[in-house]
């Protein structure tokens, strides 16, 4: 179970955001003071109540989401993000992820070339994609009019160039070089 701490701006936000993820299966409200795995903030990164010891922090925010990343945030979402949206980010960010808008994905430096150099294809790229939405392999043969033979292929050639001991390290290596964006 995922414990989340409010840091808001207003006794009304706060309100707003425990309403919304209490209604959340998986989830735990933290008061000040008590362990959490996350917090979630509707201010900027630099306002943050983020007492020791420093929670990964997702924010809900009009400013630019890469430049809150950037500061040290670990996920940053529009401030008129969905319930969905604000429990995929806290539950990816409570597993060590970094969480960015796909809309602000190209202010977002590309991966460094020492990490990116492994070689991946479009097509590996389009099947890792579909690894990351949890597709099987006929289904990913299906959408991509290919063998399911050949999407073997891909994700063993993915799990190698990744260095990755299954589909699930796959996707996490993927993610974590750019690969894939959530």
């Amino acid at each position: 179970m995922t414990r989340v701490r409010i840091d808001a701006s207003s006794p009304v936000v706060e309100a707003g955001l425990r309403a919304v993820l209490e209604q959340q299966i998986g989830f735990q409200m933290a008061r000040s003071g008590e362990l959490a795995d996350v917090l979630l903030s509707d201010r900027h990164f630099d306002e943050v109540d983020n007492d020791p010891p420093p929670l990964p922090v997702v924010l809900l925010t009009d400013q630019p989401p890469s430049n809150m990343l950037r500061q040290g945030a670990r996920g940053a979402l529009p401030s008129n993000a969905s319930p969905v949206e604000i429990r995929a980010a806290l539950e990816a960010v409570a597993a060590g992820l970094l969480v960015l808008p796909a809309q602000d994905m190209h202010s977002w430096p590309a991966p460094n070339a020492s990490i990116s150099d492994t070689g991946i294809t479009n097509r590996e790229r389009e099947v890792l994609r579909l690894l990351a939405e949890g597709v099987g392999n006929k289904e990913i043969a299906w959408r991509l009019s290919i063998t399911e033979h050949t999407v073997k292929f891909h994700v063993s050639s993915l799990m190698s160039k990744l260095n990755a001991g299954s589909r699930t390290e796959a996707v996490t290596q993927g993610i974590r070089r750019g690969y894939v964006a959530l």
